[in-house]
């Protein structure tokens, strides 16, 4: 498929505000894309070249795809840079340069749709001396190669800020939509999302196979799988109507938690909340997962925490240190870790999804050989409510975070905020206080003391059903003058001109700047009120929301609109 074909839809769609015209914009145009192009489109449509889970990275900043744009368009790198500064967006710099490039450095011929993927998946994959020139100059073939709108969308891909409002959901309803007919199998196509997060395999499998194909898929080893939430009850007392007389209580950590996949030739691969590859953080875990797990294959899931000599738990903020790239090994000394299995999901070539939680545990319990390393979390059975408080302020004690309640007979619900978990934390026994995580999706400017940067983030709550963001507070306390000179660094990347398509908004909180949904933020509240002014659940706000922290989360496992309505 030409390019040009792909741009056009690209160019209505970031013209489009509305959640649905996406959708019909989309849909119809996935009907007429030959079978074979429809997993590329796909993940260009996304901004991407791969699924999430997958460690494919472009690898060019800012200032190399600025150098691209000057070469590409004949004028110099001080002139693109002016371009740059005045119109604040990189594909913009390149829609303009390039509508005045000389004729000599246009090649002959078109460039099409998977030319386009196989040289972006190329620019990935170039490494060694020299490398960042070899990048910059595929990149320089291909807006020779497009058209200057076509160079704008290029640009943009290449920086992961394609800036059309579209999300994941949008693509998968959209695909939905236009190999089914109606969004009637919407369900099962997403279930098959949740444990195939790969947006291409569902948009090939739907193209050339219908639902009968989205309902044979299952889990694959080496393959995330979206990993199931826990919902929240106002009060313990509700517990029984949720989830029965009688449950396991684990204790609640303040880690990182991640799925660890072991396939037939012994490779182990960990993977975040996120669906990030994180392996390479974590060697020595590896080694230990090797050593005390007895099984060819294994899908299972823990949460890993920072400990001391002693093995007492240590800070979030302690484990975040092995976030990095270099002196990997230097911090494994410096900061060993702990995985606190709870979960097995494969085991020796039987998925365990839809077997109960009791059963996976029974599993979970005859694979895992316990060290100071590895063990199993914290964990009782029991139905009788005062016992679960004793043993919540006993997980308390041990400076963890609360309890996770589960339901013994619950199968494992991919992707999904069910009641089959419930989280219980030391903030839900607070008067009136509560933690919450919001998408940034706006910032007002400071005034006074705080006059250059931005005084207030404008937060949203994540509404499922209507893959819609919705306004739920404007943030300001909490966060220190670092935290202020830092927001307009993490954020500039994701700055829009108008309000992103799936944001929905009263007139009255129009921020001075827009950005893209993808921020997550932990914020912490008093309570939940009814406002005129925000469209959360039709109406709610949070009072004297106080910023805690960023949260590696993507905008759609935020807290959801339904969750703040039954809180409320």
């Amino acid at each position: 498929m030409d390019f040009e074909k792909l741009v056009e839809v690209y160019e209505e769609l970031e013209k489009t505000s509305s959640g649905n015209a996406l959708r019909e914009i989309l849909s119809g145009f996935f009907k007429k894309v030959p079978a074979e192009d429809i997993a590329v489109i796909s993940y260009l449509t996304l901004g991407q070249i791969s699924s999430d889970y997958d460690s494919s990275v472009l690898g060019l900043a800012e200032k190399s795809v600025l150098k691209g744009i000057a070469k590409a368009g004949g004028i110099s790198e001080k002139e693109v840079k002016l371009i740059m500064d005045k119109k604040g967006d990189v594909g913009l710099t390149a829609e303009q340069v390039l509508h005045k490039k000389p004729r000599t450095l246009v090649p002959v011929g078109k460039l099409t749709v998977n030319e386009l993927f196989e040289k972006l998946n190329k620019i990935a994959v170039t490494s060694g001396s020299g490398s960042q020139d070899q990048k910059t100059n595929i990149l320089v073939s291909l807006f020779q190669k497009s058209s200057p709108i076509g160079a704008k969308y290029i640009a943009r891909m290449v920086l992961g800020t394609l800036r059309m409002g579209v999300g994941d959901m949008t693509v998968i309803d959209s695909l939905t939509i236009a190999f089914t007919g109606d969004k009637k199998g919407k369900e099962e196509v997403e279930k098959a999302y949740n444990i195939c997060p790969d947006v291409g395999i569902i948009a090939e499998t739907l193209a050339k196979h219908g639902l009968k194909g989205i309902n044979k898929i299952d889990i694959h080893v080496g393959r995330p799988i979206k990993m199931m939430l826990a919902q929240r009850l106002k009060s313990l007392d509700e517990l029984p109507k949720k989830i029965g007389e009688k449950w396991a209580v684990e204790g609640k950590y303040d880690g990182e938690r991640l799925q660890a996949h072991k396939d037939k030739n012994g490779k182990i691969t960990l993977f975040s909340r996120k669906l990030d590859d994180i392996t390479s953080q974590f060697p020595d875990l590896v080694r230990y997962l090797e050593k005390q797990i007895k099984a060819k294959e294994f899908v299972v899931e823990a949460e890993v925490i920072a400990i001391d000599d002693q093995g007492k738990h240590q800070p979030f903020q302690v484990l975040m240190q092995r976030k990095r790239k270099h002196d990997i090994e230097e911090y494994v000394k410096k900061i060993p870790v702990q995985a606190k299995m709870f979960d097995v999901l494969y085991y020796n070539g039987k998925s365990y999804l839809h077997e109960s939680y009791e059963k996976r545990y029974e599993i979970l319990h005859k694979i895992v050989s316990k060290s100071k390393n590895v063990t199993l979390s914290d964990r009782i059975i029991t139905d009788d409510l005062s016992k679960l408080n004793d043993f919540f302020k006993q997980m308390l004690h041990e400076k963890y975070e609360g309890v996770m309640i589960k339901d013994l007979n619950g199968e494992y619900q991919a992707g999904t905020r069910g009641w089959n978990w419930i989280k219980w934390k030391k903030e839900y026994v607070k008067d009136l206080s509560d933690t919450f995580d919001l998408v940034v999706i706006g910032a007002f400017h400071g005034r006074g003391k705080r006059a250059g940067v931005y005084g207030a983030l404008l937060c949203a709550s994540y509404n499922p059903k209507n893959d819609q963001f919705e306004t739920v507070c404007k943030l300001g306390t909490g966060l220190t003058d670092e935290a202020l000179a830092e927001l307009p660094n993490r954020l500039e990347k994701y700055k829009v001109n108008k309000k992103p398509s799936r944001v929905v908004i009263s007139k009255e909180m129009i921020p001075d700047v827009w950005f893209e949904p993808k921020v997550v933020v932990e914020v912490l509240a008093a309570e939940i009120t009814k406002s005129p002014y925000h469209t959360c659940a039709n109406g709610l706000a949070l009072r004297f929301p106080r910023f805690i922290r960023y949260r590696e989360k993507k905008p759609e496992q935020a807290t959801t609109s339904k969750e703040i309505e039954e809180m409320a």
